[in-house]
């Protein structure tokens, strides 16, 4: 499959809203909102939380097949710095590389503009997004405990960096 990177606009908006809404109920240690949090929200919100244009994206053809949160830091002493996440790829799409085409978009992206390093939090059990970003040079650099909680239950969070000088 081809696989096309680029930044998302309000114009996505539907369509990121309802693959956001197939993350959260299908994977929700990868999303800090739950379902319901997820549902609330409008299209016209949705469409506003684009144009901060903090959102990257994987297209299948003209279908949307993944999402990426990416923010820079507007702060000079942090501006070296970048935040990813969420990172969520449709079932449909998994193990067919869309996931890839994200990753290396938005570490290239990153790297063009200066970033010189990249950070993301996983849930200390999702071993597999933990191998996904190890292949892309990501490294742990702590653990964060009782990060998030999901019905109840505590999660510990990884925190990975990826550092691209010194």
């Amino acid at each position: 499959m081809d696989f096309r990177y680029a930044a998302l606009t309000r114009e996505n908006a539907e369509e990121w809203q309802n693959l956001r809404l197939e993350g959260v109920r299908d994977f929700p240690v990868g999303f800090l909102l739950t379902e319901e949090e997820a549902a609330k929200t409008s299209v016209e919100r949705a469409a506003d939380i684009l144009a901060a244009g903090s959102t990257r994206g994987v297209f299948s053809n003209d279908t949307l097949a993944g999402f990426c949160g990416f923010r820079r830091s507007e702060l000079e002493r942090l501006r070296h710095r970048a935040e990813l996440g969420p990172f969520f790829v449709s079932a449909r799409f998994q193990g067919k590389g869309a996931a890839s085409v994200l990753m290396l978009g938005v570490i290239e992206e990153a790297h063009a503009a200066g970033i010189e390093q990249l950070e993301l939090f996983v849930d200390t059990k999702n071993a597999r997004a933990i191998r996904f970003y190890q292949r892309f040079g990501f490294k742990h650099a702590a653990t964060l405990i009782d990060s998030v909680r999901i019905d109840g239950r505590s999660h510990n969070d990884d925190f990975m960096t990826l550092k691209f000088s010194g």
